[in-house]
């Protein structure tokens, strides 16, 4: 739940805390959790209840740098962050519902949208990300089959007209 920016000092290796900020809405009902290793074993204390910890999962960076978005799977969200270009301290600015239990998403190489899937869901949802706010716009849900954890973004390569194409292909990209 919380995101910590570290500096790194090139010349000795030393990290330095730049920011840590909360990735979690003001008025959530979850809070830190334990490691979520083996419970109630024969003779040991009984399971404790896990139903209000906090389960990040995924963090990615918009290719230009100026977003950062993590993904929180008890409370099935996706939260946005600006990022300041010259300190890297970021800032919270909201959090999205997604599929349950989101596990990984992926941002597309040019930064315009983000694709979410959930261990949990038998979709995954499609998002544009607004490039002047870092909002994130729900587009729509596909079919998948249960338990996707994880996404990948993909460019496909262009082609380029030769005079052996004779006009067929000029060029081909995702959007």
């Amino acid at each position: 739940g919380t995101v910590t920016t570290l500096a790194l000092d090139g010349k000795t290796g030393l990290l330095t805390e730049v920011s840590s900020v909360s990735g979690l809405p003001p008025d959530t009902k979850l809070g830190p959790g334990a490691p979520r290793g083996a419970v109630g074993a024969p003779g040991g204390p009984p399971p404790r209840n896990t139903d209000n910890d906090i389960w990040a999962a995924d963090i990615h960076m918009t290719p230009d740098g100026k977003f950062l978005y993590i993904s929180e799977r008890t409370g099935n969200m996706l939260a946005a962050f600006s990022v300041d270009g010259a300190s890297g301290k970021l800032t919270y600015l909201s959090s999205t519902p997604t599929e349950r239990q989101p596990r990984g998403f992926a941002i597309d190489p040019k930064g315009k949208f983000l694709v979410a899937t959930g261990e949990k869901s038998e979709t995954i949802s499609v998002y544009s990300i607004d490039q002047a706010s870092g909002a994130l716009k729900f587009l729509n849900k596909y079919p998948t089959g249960k338990g996707i954890s994880s996404s990948s973004s993909i460019s496909r390569p262009r082609r380029h007209s030769d005079s052996r194409s004779r006009g067929r292909c000029c060029s081909g990209r995702t959007n």
